[in-house]
């Protein structure tokens, strides 16, 4: 018995030590933390790649499977997976630029040519203003300060090069870590079933006794984020045509680019379709108001028929979460992480939604048994 209080007394003083520690030396373990993230986050980043390219590369091992069945061209099979799931990936993002970057150019221009009239009359008053040409005939240069202007002007442009610097310093960040991500990506799709072999080992090492139970949340997890992947880009796909189909036959303006813009939003659960229906409303505005009046009209139709249709056939089953918790997730995760925790939350509630449902029922299952014994 003292033994077991003297074992208690111990974990107590270590915990509180432990609290003390991180209390005393929290900003340099935040630092710790923040240097150690950001050197493994183009790990995570491929992660993330190699997550999204195995959902196309199962459907392609799968195809490869059905079409070569000799035991050599099996050898090749992960080789022709990896190479066709980025290609196709390369193809969607090559044809979205080929679709938007010409109606874009055609719609700055557009907004430039009628800007410019306000720019010329701006000009013209500011040029027959009385007021201003009084300011200007007062304006003495003997009195100017130069060793101020001498400031002025070196400072404006030391912190230009200081911009300059560092945006080019963020650029070269970019590139590096997207390469890095992109080669990690191809190194976790080739070597995906010996990493999954080792992480069973060391489960089946270390976490023996909750091993059931930590697979049963591993796979809800993984049917959930893939499920809502492949759900939510179904959905955009079709949303996206069916915004252009529709604008076709209207002749509304600019139909490849708000079809795009319109697919590229629905992969932002409820925020998105709003995101682009305005971006839609204020893009054929500066075309005709006439026009961008019945667009808002067909895109709230179009709204409607997707979230009462479309969306509970294509994404609503397959994650299984009711409308107020989507909405919730939705608000949680674009506070915590904008518009990419707005996607990633999504998933992540049903599939706590489903973990905590199926618990719940084991529990009143089992409380029922127990009172019918």
């Amino acid at each position: 018995m003292k033994k077991y209080v003297n074992r208690q007394h111990i974990s107590l003083a270590l915990a509180l030590f432990a609290l003390y520690l991180a209390i005393v030396f929290w900003p340099h373990f935040a630092k710790w933390c923040a240097t150690i993230f950001a050197a493994v986050t183009p790990l995570l980043i491929g992660a993330i790649i190699a997550y999204i390219v195995n959902l196309l590369l199962r459907k392609y091992e799968q195809l490869y499977q059905q079409l070569f069945k000799g035991p050599r061209a099996r050898k090749f099979q992960r080789l022709w997976g990896i190479v066709l799931s980025y290609l196709s990936i390369f193809l969607i993002l090559a044809i979205v630029i080929r679709l938007v970057i010409p109606e874009l150019i055609s719609c700055v221009q557009l907004l430039i040519n009628n800007h410019s009239r306000v720019i010329t009359r701006f000009i013209t008053a500011f040029e027959h203003n009385s007021n201003l040409q009084d300011i200007f005939r007062r304006f003495d240069i003997r009195h100017l300060s130069w060793a101020k202007a001498e400031k002025i002007l070196s400072y404006g442009f030391g912190g230009t090069f200081k911009a300059l610097m560092s945006t080019a310093s963020s650029v070269v960040s970019v590139a590096t870590t997207s390469v890095v991500a992109f080669f990690f990506s191809i190194y976790l799709l080739i070597y995906k079933e010996m990493l999954a072999h080792q992480c069973t080992r060391l489960i089946d090492a270390y976490l023996g006794k909750i091993k059931r139970p930590l697979m049963y949340v591993v796979r809800t997890f993984d049917n959930c984020y893939s499920n809502y992947i492949g759900g939510q880009c179904k959905d955009a796909a079709i949303l996206g045509i069916t915004c252009f189909i529709g604008m076709t036959i209207l002749r509304m303006p600019y139909a490849t680019m708000i079809g795009v813009v319109t697919a590229i939003g629905a992969l932002i659960p409820i925020i998105g379709a709003i995101l682009g229906a305005s971006i839609g409303v204020v893009l054929i505005f500066a075309v005709s108001p006439l026009k961008a009046g019945i667009f808002l009209v067909f895109i709230i139709v179009l709204q409607q028929l997707d979230n009462r249709i479309t969306y509970p056939l294509v994404v609503g089953k397959s994650i299984g979460l009711p409308s107020v918790w989507v909405f919730a997730a939705v608000i949680v995760g674009g506070s915590i992480s904008g518009i990419l925790g707005m996607m990633l939350t999504v998933p992540l509630f049903a599939a706590l939604y489903q973990i905590v449902a199926t618990d719940v029922g084991k529990r009143e299952a089992n409380a029922q048994i127990g009172q019918e014994g």
